[in-house]
């Protein structure tokens, strides 16, 4: 779990050190077009695909989702490195899918960040993957869910966080705020 955490955290302070241009309001400077979404555990990630294509917006990334695989633990870097080949988990600095055995039972367990899943041909890939890979989502534990990185219009931030969270299975929608890291 501290991996997962620390995982999380990294990946969040590099997402919000980037340099972009910023817009304020009275919770403080933001990045024009980017909203973070976080949806509920137990909506699985079809699910996840089908609210995205209904939309018109780019996905710069979803993760925070957790995989567990039917497959034997020392099929734990087969797993890997069929994942990590894949152009949607890579940022174009290497790929961004982490793995682990579980220490109470030894079975596999998977991180993904997915990236542009606005395109379907990637989420076929992902979920024939998931199938491939024999991998299940955890839809239960604390830290069940996705978080989703979505780029809405210039200007129309604040209003799109409050469309999205008035989906049921959304857990909370915000701006990507900048915090200066002295």
């Amino acid at each position: 779990m501290k991996l997962f955490r620390i995982t999380l955290m990294l990946v969040a302070l590099s997402i919000l050190s980037c340099k972009k241009e910023q817009n304020v309001d009275k919770n403080g400077a933001y990045v024009p077009t980017d909203v973070l979404v976080k949806i509920k555990g137990d909506y699985t990630v079809d699910k996840v695909f089908d609210f995205i294509n209904s939309l018109d917006h780019e996905v710069e990334q979803i993760h925070s989702q957790v995989y567990t695989s039917e497959l034997h633990a020392d099929s734990l870097q087969y797993v890997l490195d069929y994942l990590q080949a894949k152009t949607y988990t890579n940022d174009g600095n290497g790929s961004l899918v982490y793995g682990r055995l579980d220490n109470q039972t030894n079975g596999i367990k998977i991180f993904p960040t997915l990236f542009d899943m606005n395109n379907s041909s990637y989420q076929a890939d992902w979920l024939s993957a998931m199938q491939i890979l024999k991998l299940k989502e955890e839809t239960s534990s604390e830290t069940a869910g996705c978080t989703i990185f979505f780029h809405v219009p210039a200007g129309q931030e604040k209003e799109w966080v409050k469309n999205f969270e008035e989906y049921d299975f959304v857990e909370w929608a915000e701006l990507n705020y900048i915090i200066e890291l002295d």
